[in-house]
């Protein structure tokens, strides 16, 4: 393959934020909405299951929002001008949280790269504090984009529950179409979605990658036709192919920078949720509990679409995310929780009987003074002290047994 082959394709970066009412005016200020025209939705319909169209689609459940850029960025340490071309917003509108979560996406233009400059662009348009300059001002990416892209924004802020998921990174989505060497696709697909500089494997460095951790990253691709291969991770979704996206070409662009990208962002938004009920669970557990269960019901589908390919992208990009296992964890602790609700009512219950116990106890005495008239005892004094010495003896017995029997549980 030759390194200086030009390449074309779509290469986003996608950050995280947490919002609240007072904040959706200032995030939608010039932006726009998205809409479907009848082609989108017919095709929708006929190939995409009702709910998930719902929630991705139809601005209901999440609102989408795009505007249209022509920024040109330096990236310092490269040297090397990049455009930024769009921004894409997603509110998902979830009514039973406080703070909602927002994804927003930037699209850089990467027409005309060579494979290792892309590379070195996606590795540097990732992180955080990334130096850039954008006319004749130098800036940190994320203090640009706060200030320049998303209307001051600062989706960076620390401790807010999105940020603690995310870091100090973006998630790259990265599409690739170039003439390669097909035997080599996968060494690229490796390197790409880890960000490793181009030629990591061929040179068998010490910071190269092992043949079987290799193998185990490509266990999450997908490769249902000869044209190309995706490989999702936790930090990236990468496809590399030939004759696979041309951007003038209307179906296939649309397809992997509108329909497929969009199983992308929901799977990211899933992960982001599951992330942020798993930080904060202890704090209030009943309130995540319920949390968890409203997201479960209405979020998790085995399933989004009638035909094989959504569906198998929208599998192997859950299982680059670990998506299954956050809520196996979740599960595990709900039913945890439910464990320990049940065993303290058991107990406040055990409580309660053991006080209207004594009480019933407090009035044998009562009851037994018509059993002394029958005997005949006269001296009501003396048959006093043995009843209610007798019964204190029985009720501290009773007690200490029923207490030690209630901590035993």
């Amino acid at each position: 393959m030759d390194k200086k082959t030009t390449i074309e394709g779509l290469y986003k970066t996608i950050g995280f934020f947490n919002y609240n009412s007072s904040e959706v005016k200032n995030i939608k200020d010039k932006m726009e909405r998205y809409t479907l025209d009848d082609n989108d939705k017919k095709f929708l319909n006929n190939s995409y299951h009702s709910e998930y169209i719902n929630i991705m689609f139809e601005n209901s459940t999440v609102e989408r929002l795009y505007r249209e850029l022509d920024y040109e960025l330096k990236i310092e340490k490269l040297n090397i001008s990049i455009k930024l071309d769009k921004l894409e917003v997603f509110l998902f509108n979830e009514d039973f949280k406080k703070e909602k979560l927002g994804i927003f996406s930037l699209s850089y233009n990467i027409e005309n790269r060579n494979i290792e400059n892309l590379s070195d662009i996606s590795n540097a348009l990732n992180r955080y504090d990334t130096p850039i300059t954008y006319k004749n001002k130098t800036y940190k990416l994320k203090e640009f984009i706060s200030e320049n892209v998303l209307n001051n924004k600062r989706f960076y802020e620390e401790n807010s529950p999105s940020e603690q998921y995310l870091g100090s990174r973006f998630k790259n989505y990265i599409v690739i179409d170039f003439d390669h060497d097909q035997a080599k696709r996968d060494d690229l697909l490796y390197e790409i979605g880890t960000c490793s500089p181009i030629g990591t494997i061929k040179r068998n460095e010490l910071n190269s990658p092992t043949l079987s951790y290799k193998n185990k990253m490509l266990e999450n691709s997908i490769a249902c036709f000869n044209n190309y291969t995706g490989l999702a991770l936790l930090d990236s979704f990468t496809v590399v192919g030939s004759n696979n996206y041309k951007k003038q070409d209307i179906y296939s662009h649309k397809g992997w920078d509108d329909i497929y990208y969009s199983i992308y962002i929901f799977n990211l938004y899933m992960k982001c949720t599951l992330q942020m009920l798993s930080n904060d669970f202890s704090k209030n557990p009943m309130n995540k509990r319920k949390e968890f269960q409203n997201f479960y019901n209405s979020c998790f589908y085995n399933k989004i679409a009638f035909n094989f390919l959504p569906n198998e992208l929208h599998h192997c990009i859950g299982k680059g995310l670990e998506i299954q296992d956050d809520i196996n964890f979740i599960s595990n602790r709900l039913d945890t929780l439910a464990t320990q609700i049940n065993e303290n009512q058991q107990k406040q219950q055990e409580l309660l009987l053991l006080v209207i116990s004594v009480i019933a106890l407090i009035e044998i005495p009562l009851l037994l003074d018509s059993f002394r008239e029958m005997l005949g005892i006269e001296n009501i004094i003396l048959y006093n002290i043995c009843v209610y010495l007798l019964l204190f003896t029985t009720i501290i017995s009773f007690i200490l047994i029923k207490i030690k029997h209630i901590k035993n549980k």
